[in-house]
């Protein structure tokens, strides 16, 4: 929170001046909270600074415990700001050019974030919309449970097959044959969380390849990898359901502002363009 306050409090002193830390006085000094040298800190600043501040991030500053954390701040800026000065390091001429840019580059993004600020919000049918038509991009991947031995050489992944096409049980040639650790579960094929059921896109993609292709109950293979020759089986494989519209609503708007706000950006810039000479040499 720290660096967020520093970065908030930066921000304003550079672009909006510390001639907002000066305001009127009354003579009972009601308004000074502070001053570092000869440079007056006000209520009026601290509410300048609040309100920059989001408002998903701003609650938090507004209890008396939380303005005195940016009161803190302020003080450390001017503190530092003053050393700067005093050592004229402000004149340098790539001082000089980033303070420009870091002005430039705030009033463009609060210019930006008012406009933004006036659209309408986003409808709930259009969110209710988006959900229907694109529910498959939510659905999670297919998943399986499957088996696998290991063996170094294709030959003797043949013979493996083999046998298992006379019968023997895969987890039990598994225990006898396979040089994967996974040979004392049954060749079974895991996550790094432990976890059985396999998503679509874990593994190799040559390997995924045919492992997804074998039916519920059956083998396949050999296939190669970097680690030896494979016998696969698949016990089991299911279609996930895809998560509800409540459990997505949040995303799917948050996706739907980005792209309006997208549209919007470009949009005022070529309008600006239209008012606002711009040469590029």
């Amino acid at each position: 929170m720290r660096k967020f306050l520093w970065v908030v409090v930066s921000i304003v002193v550079l672009t909006q001046g510390y001639a907002m830390a000066q305001p009127t006085v009354d003579e009972k000094g009601g308004d000074l909270l502070a001053t570092v040298g000869n440079q007056k800190i006000t209520r009026e600043m601290l509410d300048n600074i609040i309100a920059t501040i989001p408002e998903e991030n701003r609650v938090p500053f507004l209890t008396p415990d939380g303005r005195k954390k940016i009161l803190d701040e302020v003080v450390n800026f001017e503190l530092f700001a003053q050393a700067a000065k005093d050592s004229k390091i402000e004149g340098e001429p790539a001082i000089k050019t980033r303070l420009q840019y870091e002005e430039a580059q705030y009033l463009a993004r609060e210019y930006f974030r008012r406009m933004q600020a006036r659209q309408a919000p986003i409808p709930e049918d259009a969110i209710k919309d988006f959900y229907k038509s694109h529910v498959n991009e939510f659905t999670p991947p297919e998943e399986i449970q499957a088996r696998h031995i290991l063996v170094k050489t294709e030959v003797e992944a043949n013979k493996i097959l083999e046998e298992l096409k006379n019968g023997t049980d895969f987890a039990e040639l598994a225990k006898k044959k396979s040089i994967d650790p996974a040979a004392q579960k049954g060749g079974k094929l895991e996550l790094m969380d432990g976890k059985d059921w396999l998503p679509r896109g874990s593994f190799e993609k040559s390997f995924e390849h045919v492992l997804f292709k074998i039916s519920k109950g059956q083998t396949g293979g050999p296939v190669k990898s970097q680690f030896g020759w494979h016998i696969l089986k698949v016990d089991d494989r299911r279609q996930p359901e895809p998560p509800s519209f409540v459990q997505v609503r949040s995303m799917i708007k948050s996706r739907l502002e980005n792209e309006r706000n997208s549209e919007l950006h470009k949009k005022v810039t070529e309008d600006l363009k239209t008012k606002i000479p711009v040469v590029i040499k």
